[in-house]
C-alpha cells in the first residue's frame, strides 16, 4: 500500500515539477539576479530545479530496492537531458528570454547529477 502510494505521489510531483519548470522559463522579460560569485547565481537555480526533477522521478520510477526496471534509467536520463535542452531552446521564442549554453548545461549537470548521486545514495543509505 504505502509503496504504491508513493509511486502514486512521485509521480504527480514529477508531472507538476516539470510543468512549473517549462512555466517559469516561459515567462517573458524575467529578471534574474546579478549575483556573482565565481559564477552567475541562477546556474544554481537551473542545476537545483532539474536536480529536484531528478528526484522525484527516483522516488516514483524505482522499485522498493531503489532500482529502474531494465532500461528505464537510461530512458529517463536521456528524457531529463532531452527536456533541458527542449527547455532552454523554447526560450528563443518566449520575449526578452534568450538561449543560453551554460543554463542548458546547468540543467543537464543538475538532472544528471541528481539520477547518478541520489540513485546511489538512495539504494546505498535507504533500501534495506
Amino acid at each position: 500500500m504505502y509503496y504504491t502510494r508513493r509511486k502514486i505521489v512521485f509521480r504527480w510531483l514529477s508531472i507538476l515539477w516539470g510543468i512549473t519548470i517549462i512555466s517559469i522559463s516561459s515567462i517573458p522579460h524575467l529578471s534574474t539576479p546579478n549575483i556573482h560569485i565565481g559564477f552567475r547565481l541562477d546556474h544554481i537555480a537551473h542545476f537545483g530545479m532539474y536536480f529536484v526533477l531528478a528526484v522525484f522521478i527516483i522516488l516514483w520510477k524505482t522499485d522498493k530496492h531503489g532500482l529502474f526496471e531494465k532500461g528505464q534509467y537510461a530512458v529517463f536520463m536521456l528524457f531529463g537531458c532531452l527536456f533541458a535542452i527542449a527547455d532552454e531552446t523554447h526560450q528563443i521564442w518566449i520575449p526578452g528570454r534568450t538561449f543560453a549554453w551554460q543554463d542548458m548545461l546547468s540543467n543537464i549537470l543538475g538532472f544528471t547529477g541528481g539520477m547518478v548521486g541520489v540513485s546511489y545514495i538512495y539504494k546505498r543509505y535507504f533500501v534495506n
